[in-house]
């Protein structure tokens, strides 16, 4: 951010050859007293500020040697992404404004089912009005943006919330959204999130159609680890191609799979993302990122509760599979623009949690204590029970029947539902868009397939 002039002002007391500093004090004029007291209170506040840095030195070197990425944490807030950086020093929701206009980008298969409740939950309980697809569904239009008809317009005014699945188009949202809109999404360690992918995508398929010696049939995952360019894993909606094997984040955040190889311009690009959104949330260090997101949003603590027990978590075959060093260094070189943007924002993430300050740590151990309590006693499912969580400095004191786990636990079509019918946005439109790649993905690579044939053809 930039900032005016600078003034500075020297104060210079001395008191030559005086024994000590009781000796010094009391030869001091009634007239030097305010210049002492003045000095004193400087050096003060200098030493004050020395601990408060070295505590947070402290708590730095711990919570890096956590960091997935392996890369050590920047010394500056550089590149924050933030809009307004004095926001980064926000550790309670008394001293600012909570900000009702964001956008949230779910990335696909990176924990935006647990994550995007809280969004959801904020939009209807703060009378947001949201972006919605005209149909009412789950997913408001991917991998292009909606065309005109295809989504609600608010009744008045600009829309406040997104929540619902969208590829990240800088021009067309900036257009619909306020200017000062928050601008969140979520991502996860590459490697992790193509073993989920390869999962829900049933990329073993892709796998099997070309049958070779030697192959691993019982794990299709290092049967594709073996040399991932040689298997047809692109595939082709509305024109746009995207792999979901390869980049699918940086793709859900509007990178081009053309530019896979262009690692120069992948950097440009993720630069301007860290400009562009206000947090990106790692899923490894999610109470870390959850308790920064409140301070940043300036939310309450009950408005980012997350249940263990509902959150989006499914097992498969080779979940726990961890690749060799030759298989990693070959995914690394196949998906690198994952992983230099999961490698940035990780690091983004703990440069923006030191300009917190010493509370930062002691707040997510006392979140992680506040969402196990409301975990006990929502399965208890009392009805005349009550839970009191006392008031912090970072919150004021909450009592909680069951209508919190009746909150929480509400489904995301219900609570669509809710805030459709809130907003007053009238029928619904039946459309025959095709948005769901897992139902439609072999036929999408196919397409993905047939375009490539025609335009080498065409060449």
């Amino acid at each position: 951010m930039t900032g005016g002039g600078c003034t500075s002002l020297t104060i210079i007391c001395s008191c030559p050859q005086i024994p000590d500093e009781k000796d010094c004090v009391e030869s001091v004029t009634m007239s030097q007293k305010p210049v002492l007291v003045f000095v004193i209170g400087v050096v003060s506040l200098l030493f004050t500020m020395f601990m408060f840095v070295r505590e947070q030195r402290k708590h730095g070197v711990a919570y890096h040697r956590l960091s997935t990425a392996g890369n050590s944490i920047f010394e500056a807030t550089r590149n924050a992404g933030l809009r307004q950086s004095e926001e980064l020093n926000s550790s309670s929701s008394s001293n600012c404004s909570p900000r009702k206009d964001f956008v949230w980008i779910k990335v696909h298969k990176s924990g935006s089912s647990t994550t995007t409740p809280l969004f959801q939950q904020y939009a209807f309980f703060n009378n947001l009005t949201v972006m919605m697809p005209a149909h009412g569904g789950p997913i408001l239009s991917w991998p292009i943006p909606p065309r005109e008809g295809l989504y609600v317009r608010p009744r008045t005014g600009c829309y406040n919330a997104l929540y619902q699945h969208s590829r990240y188009n800088k021009t067309w949202l900036e257009a619909r959204f306020p200017p000062e809109t928050a601008y969140l999404a979520i991502i996860r360690e590459p490697f992790s999130h193509f073993k989920s992918s390869f999962n829900y995508y049933h990329m073993s398929r892709a796998v099997k159609t070309k049958k070779r010696k030697h192959t691993n049939t019982s794990n299709p995952l290092k049967t594709f680890l073996d040399n991932p360019w040689s298997y047809k894993t692109e595939a082709l909606s509305y024109g746009v191609r995207f792999d979901k094997t390869r980049n699918a984040q940086a793709f859900d955040l509007g990178y081009p799979l053309e530019r896979s190889d262009d690692l120069d311009w992948a950097a440009r690009y993720i630069d301007q993302l860290e400009r562009d959104f206000l947090l990106v949330i790692i899923l490894e260090h999610l109470e870390e990122s959850i308790v920064l997101l409140r301070r940043l949003m300036c939310w309450e603590l009950q408005d980012v509760i997350i249940r263990k027990s509902t959150r989006n978590s499914r097992d498969y075959p080779f979940k726990h599979y961890q690749p060799t060093r030759a298989e990693m260094t070959t995914y690394r070189q196949y998906s690198a623009v994952d992983f230099m943007m999961f490698e940035r924002f990780n690091q983004s993430l703990w440069s923006k949690i030191r300009a917190q300050g010493h509370d930062f740590f002691e707040e997510v151990r006392h979140y992680r204590s506040v969402c196990a309590k409301v975990e006990e006693f929502c399965e208890k499912k009392d009805k005349s029970a009550q839970l009191t969580i006392p008031s912090t400095r970072w919150n004021p004191t909450y009592t909680f029947d069951l209508n919190l786990c009746r909150r929480i636990g509400t489904s995301a079509e219900t609570y669509r539902n809710k805030i459709w019918n809130q907003l007053g946005y009238g029928d619904k439109i039946k459309i025959g868009m095709i948005y769901n790649v897992r139902m439609h993905h072999g036929m999408m690579r196919k397409q993905a397939r047939e375009n490539s044939k025609g335009r080498a053809t065409n060449e």
